[in-house]
Protein backbone atom coordinates (compact mmCIF):
# COMPACT_ATOMS: atom_id res chain seq x y z
CA UNK A 1 0.00 0.00 0.00
CA UNK A 2 1.59 3.29 -1.34
CA UNK A 3 2.20 6.08 1.89
CA UNK A 4 2.08 9.24 0.46
CA UNK A 5 2.33 13.23 2.28
CA UNK A 6 -0.84 15.19 2.34
CA UNK A 7 -0.90 18.55 0.15
CA UNK A 8 0.96 20.92 2.77
CA UNK A 9 -0.99 24.33 1.74
CA UNK A 10 0.76 26.57 4.32
CA UNK A 11 4.29 26.14 3.82
CA UNK A 12 4.90 30.12 3.98
CA UNK A 13 3.72 30.15 7.23
CA UNK A 14 5.37 27.11 8.46
CA UNK A 15 8.86 28.15 6.29
CA UNK A 16 8.50 31.47 8.80
CA UNK A 17 8.18 29.44 12.02
CA UNK A 18 11.20 27.77 11.22
CA UNK A 19 12.82 30.79 10.43
CA UNK A 20 12.47 32.48 13.20
CA UNK A 21 12.58 29.80 15.70
CA UNK A 22 14.60 26.82 13.96
CA UNK A 23 11.79 24.49 14.85
CA UNK A 24 8.81 23.59 13.91
CA UNK A 25 5.41 21.08 13.42
CA UNK A 26 3.78 20.04 10.71
CA UNK A 27 0.35 18.25 11.60
CA UNK A 28 -1.58 15.76 9.66
CA UNK A 29 1.67 15.32 7.69
CA UNK A 30 0.92 11.90 6.05
CA UNK A 31 -2.78 11.09 3.77
CA UNK A 32 -4.62 7.82 4.35
CA UNK A 33 -5.16 5.09 4.21
CA UNK A 34 -1.08 4.21 4.36
CA UNK A 35 -0.60 6.02 7.49
CA UNK A 36 -2.99 3.70 9.92
CA UNK A 37 -0.58 0.54 8.34
CA UNK A 38 2.73 2.00 9.40
CA UNK A 39 1.12 2.70 12.74
CA UNK A 40 -0.60 -0.90 12.86
CA UNK A 41 3.31 -1.97 11.94
CA UNK A 42 5.10 -0.08 14.57
CA UNK A 43 2.83 -1.06 17.24
CA UNK A 44 2.41 -4.85 16.33
CA UNK A 45 5.52 -6.12 14.30
CA UNK A 46 8.45 -4.20 14.77
CA UNK A 47 11.34 -5.89 16.42
CA UNK A 48 12.55 -3.22 18.56
CA UNK A 49 16.01 -3.34 20.66
CA UNK A 50 16.72 -1.49 23.60
CA UNK A 51 18.81 1.45 23.59
CA UNK A 52 21.33 2.77 25.92
CA UNK A 53 24.80 4.33 26.69
CA UNK A 54 27.02 2.64 29.32
CA UNK A 55 30.68 2.18 29.68
CA UNK A 56 31.51 4.96 27.15
CA UNK A 57 29.45 3.53 24.21
CA UNK A 58 25.92 3.17 22.49
CA UNK A 59 24.35 0.05 23.36
CA UNK A 60 21.48 -1.99 22.31
CA UNK A 61 20.31 -5.52 23.74
CA UNK A 62 16.92 -6.95 23.28
CA UNK A 63 14.16 -7.97 25.71
CA UNK A 64 15.14 -11.15 25.62
CA UNK A 65 19.12 -10.78 25.54
CA UNK A 66 18.43 -9.03 28.72
CA UNK A 67 16.19 -11.39 30.57
CA UNK A 68 18.60 -14.18 29.72
CA UNK A 69 20.54 -12.02 32.28
CA UNK A 70 21.04 -13.17 36.14
CA UNK A 71 18.31 -10.65 37.83
CA UNK A 72 21.41 -9.25 40.44
CA UNK A 73 23.22 -8.16 36.53
CA UNK A 74 19.69 -7.16 35.09
CA UNK A 75 19.73 -4.77 38.04
CA UNK A 76 22.74 -3.24 37.95
CA UNK A 77 22.40 -2.21 34.50
CA UNK A 78 19.63 -0.99 35.12
CA UNK A 79 21.15 1.34 38.06
CA UNK A 80 24.08 2.55 35.44
CA UNK A 81 21.84 3.61 33.12
CA UNK A 82 20.37 5.34 35.57
CA UNK A 83 23.33 6.52 37.24
CA UNK A 84 24.20 8.40 33.86
CA UNK A 85 21.06 9.74 33.80
CA UNK A 86 21.59 11.58 37.00
CA UNK A 87 24.77 13.08 35.84
CA UNK A 88 22.92 14.62 32.71
CA UNK A 89 23.57 11.68 30.16
CA UNK A 90 22.18 8.75 28.48
CA UNK A 91 19.02 7.48 27.63
CA UNK A 92 17.09 4.51 27.27
CA UNK A 93 14.58 3.57 24.46
CA UNK A 94 13.27 0.96 22.32
CA UNK A 95 14.96 1.52 18.59
CA UNK A 96 14.79 -0.33 15.35
CA UNK A 97 17.17 1.30 12.47
CA UNK A 98 14.94 1.16 9.07
CA UNK A 99 17.26 -0.84 6.51
CA UNK A 100 17.16 -3.20 3.59
CA UNK A 101 15.84 -6.28 5.79
CA UNK A 102 13.10 -3.52 7.50
CA UNK A 103 9.43 -3.99 7.35
CA UNK A 104 7.67 -3.02 4.02
CA UNK A 105 5.73 -0.11 5.24
CA UNK A 106 8.96 0.87 6.73
CA UNK A 107 11.27 0.90 3.71
CA UNK A 108 8.23 2.61 2.01
CA UNK A 109 8.10 5.41 4.66
CA UNK A 110 11.90 5.91 4.27
CA UNK A 111 11.42 6.35 0.16
CA UNK A 112 8.70 8.43 0.77
CA UNK A 113 11.13 10.97 2.68
CA UNK A 114 13.57 10.48 -0.11
CA UNK A 115 11.45 11.57 -2.95
CA UNK A 116 12.08 14.21 -4.96
CA UNK A 117 8.89 15.71 -3.65
CA UNK A 118 9.07 15.33 -0.25
CA UNK A 119 12.53 16.52 0.00
CA UNK A 120 11.58 19.78 -2.14
CA UNK A 121 8.81 20.08 1.02
CA UNK A 122 11.19 20.17 3.35
CA UNK A 123 14.17 22.32 1.38
CA UNK A 124 11.44 24.99 0.96
CA UNK A 125 10.33 25.17 4.55
CA UNK A 126 13.71 24.82 6.32
CA UNK A 127 15.20 27.24 3.57
CA UNK A 128 18.05 24.40 3.16
CA UNK A 129 18.93 23.83 -0.43
CA UNK A 130 22.12 21.49 0.64
CA UNK A 131 19.68 18.48 1.98
CA UNK A 132 20.15 15.16 -0.34
CA UNK A 133 18.54 12.39 1.60
CA UNK A 134 17.01 11.39 5.18
CA UNK A 135 17.87 8.17 7.24
CA UNK A 136 15.13 6.87 9.76
CA UNK A 137 14.54 4.67 13.07
CA UNK A 138 11.36 3.53 14.47
CA UNK A 139 11.29 4.40 18.48
CA UNK A 140 9.20 3.26 21.39
CA UNK A 141 9.35 4.67 24.41
CA UNK A 142 8.31 2.37 27.19
CA UNK A 143 7.16 3.55 30.81
CA UNK A 144 10.05 4.86 32.37
CA UNK A 145 12.28 5.18 29.42
CA UNK A 146 13.89 8.27 28.32
CA UNK A 147 16.49 10.64 26.36
CA UNK A 148 18.51 12.82 28.42
CA UNK A 149 19.23 16.17 26.90
CA UNK A 150 21.53 16.94 23.70
CA UNK A 151 22.36 18.00 20.34
CA UNK A 152 22.42 16.06 17.44
CA UNK A 153 24.85 18.18 15.67
CA UNK A 154 27.64 15.41 15.89
CA UNK A 155 31.08 16.39 14.09
CA UNK A 156 32.04 14.87 10.87
CA UNK A 157 28.54 13.64 10.42
CA UNK A 158 25.84 15.45 7.96
CA UNK A 159 23.22 15.95 9.85
CA UNK A 160 21.26 19.16 9.17
CA UNK A 161 17.45 18.89 10.00
CA UNK A 162 16.72 16.49 12.60
CA UNK A 163 12.71 14.85 12.28
CA UNK A 164 10.19 13.03 14.62
CA UNK A 165 7.25 11.87 13.06
CA UNK A 166 4.66 10.79 15.88
CA UNK A 167 2.51 7.79 15.74
CA UNK A 168 0.59 7.70 19.26
CA UNK A 169 -3.32 9.00 19.32
CA UNK A 170 -5.04 10.64 22.44
CA UNK A 171 -1.86 10.90 24.48
CA UNK A 172 -1.55 13.14 27.64
CA UNK A 173 1.10 15.29 28.68
CA UNK A 174 1.25 14.03 31.90
CA UNK A 175 2.11 10.87 30.93
CA UNK A 176 5.58 12.07 29.53
CA UNK A 177 7.35 11.81 26.43
CA UNK A 178 7.38 15.32 25.64
CA UNK A 179 9.72 16.87 23.14
CA UNK A 180 11.44 19.27 25.43
CA UNK A 181 13.77 21.90 24.09
CA UNK A 182 16.11 24.03 26.08
CA UNK A 183 18.05 26.84 25.74
CA UNK A 184 22.17 26.69 25.44
CA UNK A 185 22.18 27.30 28.69
CA UNK A 186 19.89 24.45 29.81
CA UNK A 187 16.69 26.86 30.70
CA UNK A 188 13.70 24.96 29.40
CA UNK A 189 11.96 26.74 26.10
CA UNK A 190 8.89 24.91 25.19
CA UNK A 191 8.12 21.55 25.44
CA UNK A 192 5.63 18.98 22.66
CA UNK A 193 3.56 16.58 23.76
CA UNK A 194 3.22 13.89 21.37
CA UNK A 195 0.95 14.01 18.31
CA UNK A 196 -0.09 11.71 16.34
CA UNK A 197 0.92 12.43 12.15
CA UNK A 198 2.76 15.57 13.10
CA UNK A 199 6.04 15.79 11.69
CA UNK A 200 8.55 18.12 14.18
CA UNK A 201 11.85 19.52 12.26
CA UNK A 202 14.45 21.20 13.90
CA UNK A 203 17.85 22.35 13.13
CA UNK A 204 20.50 19.61 14.83
CA UNK A 205 21.88 22.37 17.36
CA UNK A 206 18.74 22.84 19.08
CA UNK A 207 19.26 21.31 22.72
CA UNK A 208 16.73 18.39 23.20
CA UNK A 209 15.15 15.71 25.22
CA UNK A 210 12.42 13.27 25.62
CA UNK A 211 11.34 13.19 29.05
CA UNK A 212 10.58 10.31 31.31
CA UNK A 213 7.53 8.10 30.48
CA UNK A 214 5.67 8.33 33.72
CA UNK A 215 4.65 4.95 35.31
CA UNK A 216 1.15 5.32 34.77
CA UNK A 217 1.10 5.93 31.07
CA UNK A 218 -1.23 3.50 29.26
CA UNK A 219 0.41 2.86 26.36
CA UNK A 220 3.83 3.11 24.61
CA UNK A 221 5.18 6.35 22.92
CA UNK A 222 6.01 5.66 19.25
CA UNK A 223 7.72 7.49 16.56
CA UNK A 224 9.98 7.46 13.52
CA UNK A 225 13.29 9.79 13.44
CA UNK A 226 16.37 10.63 11.70
CA UNK A 227 18.25 13.25 10.02
CA UNK A 228 17.70 14.76 7.02
CA UNK A 229 21.23 14.79 5.72
CA UNK A 230 24.02 16.92 3.03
Amino acid sequence: MTIQIKNITNISTLKDEFSKNGIVRVFDFLAQPGLDKLKISLETKVDFANAFHLNGQNRQATDAEIKALPVTTQNQLYKDIHKLAANGGGFLYGRHKIEQNSLIELRNFLGLLNSENTLEVIKEITSNSELNFADGQATRYRRGDFLTRHIDNIPGETRRIAYVLGFTEGWHPDCGGLLQFYEKDGTPMRSWSPAFNSLTLFNVDKVHSVTSIAPFAPKNRYSITGWFRA
